[in-house]
């Protein structure tokens, strides 16, 4: 394979009608996730990799997207007089026009893959190859451009904030996918990243799913946003530790911090008030302190102006991270591991967690004291659920909130299970144990005390605290000395953990009038 092919981008900035062509060819063979992982038999496109081509049901697909897979997920050679069989000969031009699809250099008149294309968050990324068409050795430029369908990216997708936004900004933003899902709620959206290499394929990609509100700028981080503000910044930066930034989009220094630290420091020149930064990364839990309250220093002096969330995924030790480098990467040797453990000693590290940290700033006027959560991420986590979160808190530091709740019509959450441990007493067997979880909007499990479950489960969003309290005077049901104020603020953390779920007063409303 020549040099070129591998190093030089391929993709070309075609003209409108071209990028139209591949967008309707697409759209027809129904080149879209869902059709996609039915036919590979597959949970989501992270899973593309282990097919076999051999597996592919060609039952239910057209001719259109059988060739399209081949090409493109399964990167594969395809004879040109097969493909212009069932791909009109302005589709193939177009393809071949704008970079994406080459014929002949390999193979007798074949047709191949320039770039990795596919369906990912309902839009088409074109990324790097990594593998050539002739199955040659393949040596990956240090500024490839990653694929969008890893399952690290796809959890970042899902975790993006849903809110709108007049201006957002994608840092490390790579193929553009992130800038892309913001623009569905975003007025205006920047895509940033380092490389020219990525500029160009986010470019690309714009053109590609029609994405006029996204501009694509080569920029290290904030370094071209000198005077822009934004609603909402959001990054997926490099965090594996390394003792080199070879690899641009995987490196993240010797502790895997070193980007993420520059762009929570920069964070105040560009957040707007009320914004929110989020950010997808490693951290670490140092003798310093926890990971969000070493990110609230990084902030300087506008520290106290944000309340943070730390959500995080897994947890590894200093040692777990270094068998985890040993095992993956494979020209890291004793030398360069206890050079990495050395540096994360200095450091204090205690642990190493990976998981969402989103900070949203404060207005000026009339914000009590800033708030810092660390809390568990869970598969049912998505995007809304951080504005509902800092949202809940906020109306839970209010003044006067315990009497409000007092007379709120608190539910029980649809996510909630309720484990029960029965024992062996007297012969018989008697429940003495009670676990509460839920996975909504984050993990959480707390245990409680036998005689508070029959009160729980009356919170059905049609009586309050208060007359679910009076009903359980006259039965004797609630110890001694515990006051209706004892019985607000036991609701109140159920509320906070995600066992009950407080509406507000519109959704009360709305919920009457359709009994």
């Amino acid at each position: 394979m020549s040099k070129s092919f591998t190093h030089e981008p391929p993709i070309r900035t075609g003209t409108a009608k071209e990028f139209e062509h591949v967008r309707v060819a697409l759209k027809n063979a129904q080149f879209d996730e869902e059709t996609i992982c039915r036919a590979l038999k597959i949970e989501a496109m992270s899973d593309v990799g282990s097919v076999k081509s051999d597996t592919l049901d060609s039952t239910d697909i057209s001719a259109q997207l059988r060739i399209l897979i081949r090409l493109f997920l399964f990167q594969r050679l395809v004879p040109r007089s097969e493909a212009e069989r069932v791909l009109d000969t302005a589709t193939c031009d177009a393809f071949l026009s704008l970079g994406i699809m080459g014929v002949g250099k390999f193979g007798d008149d074949q047709f191949y893959a320039t770039v990795l294309l596919y369906p990912v968050g309902g839009f088409w990324i074109a990324s790097d190859r990594h593998s050539n068409p002739d199955g040659s050795e393949f040596t990956a430029p240090p500024d490839i451009v990653f694929p969008a369908i890893y399952e690290g990216t796809l959890r970042f997708l899902r975790l993006l904030p849903q809110i709108v936004a007049e201006d957002a900004l994608d840092l490390c933003a790579g193929s553009g996918i992130g800038a892309f899902v913001l623009s569905r709620h975003s007025r205006r959206v920047v895509s940033s990243d380092v490389t020219e290499r990525t500029t160009q394929f986010a470019t690309f990609n714009c053109a590609l799913n029609n994405r006029d509100n996204v501009e694509a700028v080569c920029s290290d981080l904030y370094g071209a946003m000198k005077g822009r503000t934004f609603d909402l910044i959001v990054a997926h930066p490099p965090y594996v530790p390394s003792l080199s930034i070879e690899t641009i989009w995987r490196d993240g220094g010797m502790t895997g911090e070193l980007v993420v630290k520059r762009i929570i420091e920069g964070s105040p020149h560009h957040l707007r008030e009320d914004g929110t930064l989020f950010v997808l990364s490693i951290g670490l839990d140092t003798s310093e302190g926890p990971f969000e309250e070493r990110a609230r220093k990084w902030l300087g002096k506008k520290g106290d102006e944000f309340d943070i969330i730390f959500a995080y995924f897994e947890e590894s030790t200093p040692i777990e991270m270094l068998k985890r480098l040993a095992a993956r990467e494979k020209n890291l040797g004793i030398k360069e591991l206890r050079e990495l453990g050395e540096a994360f000693q200095a450091e204090g590290t205690i642990k190493m967690p990976y998981g969402a940290l989103v900070m949203r700033r404060h207005a000026k006027n009339g914000h009590s004291k800033p708030w810092t959560a660390r809390v568990k991420l869970s598969g049912e986590t998505d995007g809304r659920d951080w504005e509902r979160a800092f949202a809940l808190h906020q109306r839970l530091s209010q003044p006067g909130f315990f009497e409000e709740l007092q007379q709120a019509r608190p539910e029980l959450a649809p996510s909630l299970l309720v484990q029960v441990t029965h024992v062996v007493h007297e012969r018989s067997l008697v429940p003495a144990e009670f676990l509460f979880k839920t996975d909504k909007p984050f993990t959480a499990f707390g245990r409680f005390d036998q005689w508070m479950v029959p009160l729980i489960a009356r919170f059905d969003g049609t009586r309050t605290p208060t007359q679910i309290y009076n009903d359980a005077i006259p039965g004797s049901e609630l110890p001694e000395d515990f006051g209706l104020r004892d019985f607000t603020e036991l609701v109140a953390r159920m509320i906070e953990r995600g066992y009950l779920i407080l509406r507000d007063s519109r959704e009360n409303e709305r919920k009457s009038e359709l009994h």
